[in-house]
């Protein structure tokens, strides 16, 4: 919800892609307000859609460039990237397929990306294992993800750590209202 302000604040417009149902305007206008930023100029720079398939959340990236109302959007925020195949897809049996389908959803963004000059910000889950933690998707999304940050959040900061870490990769940023 941050990037999405942040990059309202600079005049751009981006498109969050919704699939847990956890995203609430009210959320993004307090956060702007305590910022000292007027809500309602950037509120209408951030356009919302809510997902809930596989196929809905495949067809919002296909059809971006072609719908008026996300066509000049030069962010995308998915949140969260693997619910919709998790649900859909779900257990070892499926394991093929979901790893399939979510290939084809992450070549889609990256075509959209590099053909309107979009910057994409994926959100995921995590497993926590027993040796590490693994993201879900595991090498499908490794391999067409740019960058990944772990955040953590301690009392009221929030750790960002990049994936895999290296020799000063981790920052803190504080206080913590990370959304």
């Amino acid at each position: 919800m941050q990037a999405a302000l942040v990059a309202a604040r600079q005049g751009r417009k981006s498109l969050y892609v919704d699939t847990e149902g956890s995203f609430r305007p009210e959320r993004l206008e307090s956060m702007a307000a305590a910022r000292g930023w007027d809500p309602h100029d950037l509120l209408g720079r951030v356009v919302y859609s809510r997902t809930d398939s596989l196929s809905e959340q495949l067809e919002m990236v296909r059809r971006m460039a072609v719908r008026p109302a996300t066509s000049s959007c030069t962010l995308v925020i998915v949140d969260t990237l693997t619910r919709n195949f998790s649900v859909e897809l779900s257990g070892k049996s499926n394991l093929s397929a979901r790893q399939g389908a979510l290939n084809v959803y992450l070549s889609e963004m990256a075509r959209d990306a590099f053909l309107y000059g979009r910057a994409y910000m994926l959100t995921n889950r995590v497993t926590f294992g027993t040796l590490h933690d693994v993201g879900i998707g595991g090498k499908t999304v490794e391999q067409l993800v740019h960058a990944s940050l772990r955040l953590d959040r301690i009392g009221t900061s929030v750790r960002a750590t990049l994936v895999p870490e290296g020799e000063n990769s981790t920052v803190v940023m504080g206080p913590a209202g990370l959304d």
